[in-house]
């Protein structure tokens, strides 16, 4: 959809005039700025017809939760937050029917319309939309009130390992369309849906699936184009249905496409989009039109070497990401996603588990652009509550899930639940099997086949190998955490090798595993430090990935591979490590400025791009003169040096090398140096000791 519009200022704020476009253009206004906000429940806010001008002035994205949801105390404003402006619209928009999208509040959120109500939305995650056209004046000014409220209402998720922020979060606009168009009440999705039936190097088979609207008082018969293009705009493949839709009427129009030799989406090594271009048309008038980029590709998991696609073997391993950031929360910008996402390729990423929660329409749209394959899941996390209006809200959620993203060519597995238990079951491990979890994810699982039989469920776990909820869904993955949360670093590999015996056709994979690190905390051969408590060295997470990537890189059966976390994240009820109110498993700081060691780890067995990194190397001030230096990289042979003096040169088809050198008193040069294929790399940093203990 096209954006349009002029912005007008006024004493109390500026505000987006839609302008006149062709009468078939899909019009977007953006309703980001400026509003008026309170926190707390207030009187009379709907039946005001003006903007409260003593309240704050926020724009959009915007959440409350910015200081109190990341700096401890598990006591974050948890309540209800109101959102007030107005809007005008243009005259070209008359006669037009009129949409309002939300992209995304947290959780529960009421609109009001001049006075009018709207409806309501539960769930913080996906976009969801309201049709204005008969709630608009025509030429006053119109008034938008909206509440979101962030407390626990019962639905998905009840409680979960990070802070719930509240607020509109992500954008809010306004669209217009004809009265003829491709459904936009369809859970907010795009309206139409391109399944692959069979692809291959030779032929791609696709079924589309477009819902069409008329809101209008006459009859349509409407002619349903739908046109793919390749990347230059050639037009590719095409096909046209008559379609006979009634007074306020709706009618799917089931096509299909067949593209000779095409062009596949091939992963990151050629992550190659088409546009699928849906058209109305009314005795030769183009009435709507919208369009949504594909990828053509085709994919399975087999239970001993993982994952394939174009059938040919992929390695999955990747990260995982929360969306929040360090002074901004939830309330992240395009350009705060895009940063982040070069975070992902950076590492060499081949996958994207997009946990727990969707994120915004541009994350996906960066991983179908790079090539990464993607696990996408909604946020049925922990406590799984036996109501009816928890499951309804797990369904609901799902369903928009799969329908907004459905044509979306990385995603390739819709993801039910994380770790569930039952309600009053501290941790989940005491209830086994536990009925009212095992029964959600059975129903979600058959709303996953029914959605979109095109793609694999999965459920991530971190119950026993033999749990009856580890056997719902397609393919299924372990959060295991040995080394951190009990056993020790080494027990990854055994633990792993006995599930897959006992269960040789469980198609596996590991979608968690890490251990918390603070980049001002330091010690040589560190112990398993306690999770919950203040001493979380760098040298442990790095020393805990060293052993598990190393185990996890020698099982092709395990399917996927997912670190948790990249960043660390806002969990406003930990205190460890000492950053009170931050998970620190992620191998960047929560500010984005400190790769940590591990990060690197990670870049020299995943990247095609040269490395070489001193790790330790915040690790000034050594407490022995002799100690070990370690460099990660993914040269052949590295030597070292210190203060000018050669170490000697190391070879290593590890990643890891190391050596056990003396350091003079005071500072101390250390310089790396390796061949790689455009040249030499270099690295160095400044190590200290003192042979007099600190006062």
């Amino acid at each position: 959809m096209k954006v349009l519009g002029r912005r007008i200022c006024t004493a109390v704020g500026c505000f987006w005039f839609a302008v006149t476009a062709a009468a078939t253009e899909r019009l977007v206004v953006s309703l980001d700025g400026p509003w008026r906000f309170h926190l707390g429940e207030t009187e009379g806010v709907v039946a005001r017809q003006d903007v409260p001008t003593e309240w704050s002035l926020v724009t959009l994205p915007h959440t409350w939760n910015v200081q109190d949801g990341a700096n401890g105390g598990n006591d974050y404003a948890r309540g209800t937050g109101w959102y007030v402006r107005r809007f005008n619209v243009d005259p070209a928009w008359h006669g037009r029917r009129v949409f309002l999208q939300f992209d995304g509040a947290n959780r529960r959120t009421e609109v009001f319309l001049n006075g009018q109500r709207l409806g309501e939305h539960v769930g913080g995650f996906a976009r969801f939309r309201f049709e204005i056209t008969d709630a608009l004046r025509a030429t006053d000014g119109n008034v938008l009130a909206v509440r979101v409220n962030n407390a626990d209402d019962g639905s998905p998720p009840i409680s979960a390992d990070f802070t719930f922020f509240g607020g509109l979060y992500r954008s809010v606009k306004l669209f217009a369309t004809d009265v003829l168009h491709v459904d936009a009440m369809d859970f907010a999705s795009d309206g139409f849906y391109v399944s692959e039936k069979r692809v291959t190097s030779d032929r791609a088979d696709l079924a589309v699936q477009v819902r069409v609207r008329n809101d209008s008082a006459k009859p349509a018969r409407a002619t349903v184009r739908v046109e793919l293009m390749d990347a230059a705009g050639k037009q590719v493949a095409m096909s046209e249905h008559t379609e006979q839709i009634g007074v306020m009427g709706n009618a799917t129009s089931e096509q299909t496409l067949t593209v000779p030799k095409p062009h596949l989406w091939n992963g990151r090594k050629d992550p190659y989009l088409h546009v699928a271009k849906v058209s109305l048309w009314v005795d030769g008038s183009l009435r709507d039109e919208t369009s949504q980029r594909i990828g053509l590709r085709s994919f399975r998991v087999d239970p001993e070497q993982g994952f394939f696609l174009n059938g040919e073997h992929l390695d999955l391993h990747g990260v995982s990401r929360h969306q929040d950031r360090a002074g901004k929360g939830w309330a992240i910008s395009a350009a705060d996603d895009r940063e982040d996402f070069e975070f992902v390729k950076e590492i060499g990423s081949t996958a994207l588990r997009v946990a727990h929660y969707p994120q915004s329409d541009l994350w996906f749209d960066l991983a179908d652009e790079n090539g990464l394959v993607v696990w996408s899941e909604i946020p049925v996390v922990n406590q799984v509550a036996a109501t009816d209006g928890y499951t309804d809200s797990a369904v609901q959620q799902l369903r928009e899930l799969i329908r907004q993203h459905f044509n979306h060519p990385s995603i390739c597995f819709w993801g039910v639940g994380n770790e569930t238990r039952e309600v009053g079951d501290a941790s989940g491990h005491e209830t086994v099997n536990a009925p009212t979890a095992d029964r959600l994810i059975a129903r979600l699982n058959d709303l996953v086949h029914a959605e979109d039989p095109t793609r694999l469920s999965t459920y991530a776990s971190h119950h026993r190998a033999e749990d009856v909820r580890n056997f719902h869904t397609d393919v299924m993955a372990f959060n295991k955490y040995p080394g951190w949360y009990g056993g020790l670093a080494d027990d990854l590999g055994g633990w792993l090798d006995k599930a897959h015996t006992q269960h040789p056709t469980l198609r596996l994979g590991v979608s968690e595993y890490g251990a918390g690190a603070n980049v001002a905390q330091h010690q040589a051969a560190p112990p398993p430090p306690k999770p919950g408590g203040p001493w979380h060295p760098e040298e442990y997470q790095a020393y805990l990935h060293e052993r598990q990537w190393s185990a996890l890189a020698a099982r092709p059966y395990v399917w996927c591979k997912f670190i948790w976390n990249l960043f660390d994240f806002a969990s406003d009820g930990r205190n460890e490590g000492e950053t009170p109110g931050i998970n620190d498993k992620g191998l960047v700081t929560y500010d984005r400025r400190t790769r940590k060691d591990t990060f690197y780890w990670y870049q020299a067995n995943w990247s095609d791009a040269p490395v070489l990194h001193l790790a330790g190397r915040r690790f000034v001030e050594r407490p022995t003169a002799q100690t070990e230096i370690k460099v990660y990289s993914n040269a052949a042979r590295v030597e070292l040096f210190v203060n000018g003096a050669s170490c000697g040169v190391v070879a290593s088809d590890t990643r890891v090398f190391r050596w056990n050198t003396a350091l003079a008193v005071g500072e101390n040069r250390v310089v790396a140096r390796a061949r790689g294929p455009a040249g030499e790399l270099v690295d160095e940093c400044t190590l200290s000791f003192s042979p007099y203990p600190k006062k």
